[in-house]
């Protein structure tokens, strides 16, 4: 069994949030009914959220116990924001970062399209926001959520944006798959970033949720494109579909999958210990496991 260190590349200080007041707000999950849904599936049973404000502390406990030794925070906005609400979900990033700076990094996030779907007003703004993060905050790449904002990662509304993160040096995660909210499923389908990747092809992008019910589709974009990466998060370990695990454990015209595929929790929505324990025991080689659980995203935090 692998027994060495881990990243998990998909982490949150608690809940994320719907506004710059309920971060780490369990309850704003339950009291939206499009996000409603997903709490059937993430029972937390009795446990109090972990938000960067009262629990970072034993949310690094964890960490210890499980042999985590970096946590990637992954910033999100689900519904239009202004420019507050999208700087407090950064700001409690660094806040957690300036306790444990050895322990944390993480993604930022843009603001969603103003008037909905398909609507050009500034195309630029996002581009601009990076650059200040970059130099602010010291983000490291931008987390982008097709679904919830009605606008697939191919539409031109992002083209901007992603010239930007090239420029950079900021990876993308993107979200893919089946939603579990009951967002539009449309500009998740996982085809979406073979035009992106044509496009930009230095531009690191990892997909995030596996891609579900299109593994099959997305680990062969993986394997196709250099700079595309899978992400395994919101998936337990012992739930990860077999044409995944079949991707890592072998190739597709001559792209070992073990390569393409990084570890992710989605902490707090999965048990931190309970996942690394599972993805430890997953029935691949050591070396296989070990470049899963920490070479892969080693490899992008150091811009290899």
């Amino acid at each position: 069994m692998y027994n060495g260190p881990v990243i998990d590349a998909f982490f949150h200080p608690g809940w994320a949030a719907t506004t710059a007041d309920t971060f780490g707000d369990r309850e704003s999950w339950i009291a939206d009914p499009m996000r409603n849904r997903v709490m059937r599936t993430f029972q937390q049973g009795g446990e109090t959220p972990r938000t960067a404000e009262a629990g970072i502390a034993d949310t690094v406990a964890e960490m210890d116990r499980a042999g985590v030794e970096l946590a990637v925070f992954q910033a999100s906005l689900y519904y239009t924001s202004d420019r507050q609400g999208l700087e407090s979900r950064i700001e409690e990033h660094v806040d957690a970062i300036k306790q444990y700076p050895d322990r944390f990094t993480h993604a930022g996030t843009i603001l969603p399209p103003r008037q909905g779907p398909a609507t050009y007003w500034d195309v630029l703004e996002n581009p601009r926001i990076l650059a200040e993060h970059k130099e602010r905050y010291g983000i490291r790449g931008v987390h982008i959520l097709p679904s919830p904002w009605g606008t697939p990662p191919n539409d031109k509304w992002f083209w901007p944006l992603f010239a930007k993160c090239v420029e950079l040096d900021l990876w993308v995660f993107s979200y893919v798959g089946m939603p579990g909210p009951l967002w539009p499923t449309y500009p998740n389908y996982p085809l979406h970033l073979d035009d992106v990747c044509i496009a930009f092809p230095e531009l690191r992008i990892v997909a995030h949720h596996i891609g579900d019910p299109w593994v099959s589709m997305m680990t062969h974009l993986a394997a196709k494109h250099q700079n595309l990466y899978i992400c395994t998060s919101a998936w337990s370990p012992k739930r990860y579909p077999r044409e995944l695990l079949e991707f890592m454990g072998g190739r597709w015209h001559g792209q070992a999958g073990a390569e393409k595929v990084i570890f992710g929790t989605d902490y707090p929505l999965l048990n931190l210990e309970k996942a690394v324990a599972d993805a430890r025991a997953l029935d691949l080689p050591d070396e296989v496991i070990g470049q899963f659980m920490y070479g892969n995203m080693k490899r992008l935090l150091d811009g290899a």
